[in-house]
């Protein structure tokens, strides 16, 4: 059996009566346990240096002392220099005794001190008030040398307070307030620190982490922000190089919150945790990431959020909106200025179906150097859409985005989605109707307007928009039979107002006016009517 496991199990059972007199400034320590048959541990003050050696492979040291208030600790062993940094001489533990129906020893820290190590320590670890041991053993190379054992402890509430390994034993941070913590070496596993805090009201909450630069690109830490649920708001995890990450403004509604920081290695180190918040006002509020758990966005109102960074799945922001009557929809979406060209969000119209399924009418991306974006001419039937920000496929970041919609009502106007056959709206013949091809990305949208014919009919289709003075084809017209299979077509310039395909005699049946981008795409409005 590992004799650190013997040790460690013996410690468990340990009985240690502890009598102190605060007035007298005296600790007593009456042991009467088998652990220390051979070693009596030995009660030592903080803020002190005590001798002690290692005389044989058997052989431990153990201190106990008592810590008066919540601060920072730091154990350090000091040794002499024996110039083999490939040799562990020392293993360190620091537990902290938790007394309850049985006695227990929830182990802190642990590190192992090399040969060439003069001075070793795992640095500051925040602790509560209480009562701790060290207990000092052979390491893997056995060294009968003399070494000293160092306390140094601060009082002080900026520290994490270990153990904190569970929610339930959760640090209390404060808002707009830095809290540091420590990855604390562990002899098995990696440390894990839990942190809790209430907001009192919904806030606009920035979660900034930092720590020391280690110059090397593996990961260090993951960072977790969690409800009271254990609902995942946002995920990262901070490189040993990236000394600084921030969140950006997530909205949160009031309530009690928990930060999870785990250590992905074995470097031991000091980090900084500080949540700032601002009031919210016209903000997204997580958790937002189905359209089941949308937010209301008003006509007219401009709404804030950013795409809270996730490891597993990204984040996604859903809004619900209504459109009180047939008409143009327009969206504008604007955010930070970024460095780069880089595709930075998605902006998606998403309509839910009667059968249960939603259907993804336009697509949109907006870059990183792209401050103000305007999706225009969106036709759109009466009914309830989501509009989605995200950032799948796309380079993420937590830069604060602002969006808001208006609406136009206007008779006789396209009804997306009516990009295919089965989906084309019914139109009459004589009337006007109004539309606009939406880019999606790399693709141009079509539109499909649905006729019937009883009988052969002569047939004429007018096309016409805007007129732009250039004399690039921006769009076909044309009719087409239930097959898909063209009757007729005209093409129409940026400089021609008014095109037709001209009579065409048609038999009886089904038809339909398609409508797609030309040579060349434009999003400006056009308008048709059928003549016959």
């Amino acid at each position: 059996m590992n004799k650190r496991k013997v040790k460690l199990t013996a410690i468990i059972t340990a009985v240690v009566i502890l009598s102190v007199s605060l007035c007298a400034g005296a600790v007593s320590l009456i042991v009467n346990d088998s652990m220390f048959e051979t070693n009596t541990p030995t009660y030592i003050e903080l803020n002190s240096e005590t001798k002690g050696v290692i005389t044989d492979e058997d052989d431990y040291e153990a201190y106990i002392f008592e810590v008066p208030a919540d601060g920072a600790l730091t154990v350090r062993l000091d040794h002499e220099d024996f110039m083999d940094s490939t040799k562990s001489g020392w293993q360190v533990t620091l537990y902290k005794i938790i007394e309850g129906a049985e006695r227990t020893y929830r182990e802190i820290s642990f590190y192992k001190a090399f040969w060439s190590d003069a001075t070793s320590s795992w640095g500051e670890t925040g602790v509560s008030a209480g009562t701790y041991c060290v207990v000092v053993k052979p390491g893997a190379y056995y060294l009968d040398s003399e070494f000293t054992l160092v306390t140094i402890f601060n009082k002080t509430n900026t520290f994490e307070r270990e153990p904190n390994d569970t929610v339930e034993e959760a640090t209390e941070i404060s808002v707009s307030y830095g809290k540091y913590g420590t990855t604390s070496g562990r002899e098995q596993g990696v440390d894990l620190d839990w942190f809790t805090f209430e907001l009192n009201e919904d806030s606009c909450l920035n979660l900034s982490f930092t720590h020391p630069d280690q110059a090397l690109p593996s990961a260090g830490w993951t960072v977790t922000l969690v409800n009271e649920d254990m609902e995942t708001i946002t995920q990262f995890t901070s490189k040993l190089n990236e000394t600084v990450i921030k969140t950006g403004a997530i909205g949160l509604r009031s309530g009690r919150y928990y930060v999870k920081v785990e250590s992905q290695t074995e470097i031991t180190d000091n980090y900084t945790i500080i949540i700032g918040t601002d009031k919210a006002v016209n903000t997204e509020f997580e958790l937002n990431d189905t359209p089941e758990t949308a937010i209301s966005l008003p006509m007219g109102m401009t709404i804030s959020g950013c795409l809270a960074d996730k490891l597993l799945g990204l984040d996604k922001d859903y809004y619900s909106f209504t459109v009180p009557a047939d008409g143009f929809v327009d969206i504008e979406f604007n955010h930070e200025l970024l460095d780069g060209k880089k595709k930075g969000w998605n902006i998606r119209v998403i309509k839910p179906m009667d059968d249960g399924s939603y259907y993804e009418i336009v697509r949109k991306i907006s870059n990183w150097n792209q401050d103000n974006y305007i999706l225009e001419n969106l036709g759109l039937e009466a009914g309830e859409y989501y509009l989605c920000i995200d950032g799948d496929s796309v380079s993420y970041n937590s830069a604060t985005y602002n969006c808001r919609w208006t609406f136009e009502e206007k008779a006789n106007f396209e009804k997306e989605p009516n990009s295919t056959l089965l989906r084309a709206q019914d139109i009459a013949f004589g009337e006007y109707y109004h539309g606009a091809i939406i880019s999606t990305d790399m693709t141009f949208d079509e539109d499909f307007y649905k006729f019937e014919l009883s009988e052969a009919t002569r047939v004429s289709l007018v096309f016409g928009h805007e007129t732009v003075d250039e004399s690039r084809n921006c769009w076909i017209a044309s009719i087409v039979d239930e097959d898909g299979t063209e009757v007729v077509e005209v093409s129409s310039l940026l400089n021609q107002g008014l095109v037709s395909t001209g009579v065409v005699e048609i038999p009886a049946g089904t038809y339909y006016v398609k409508i797609e981008t030309g040579m060349y795409g434009s999003e400006i409005p056009y308008y048709f009517r059928l003549v016959r």
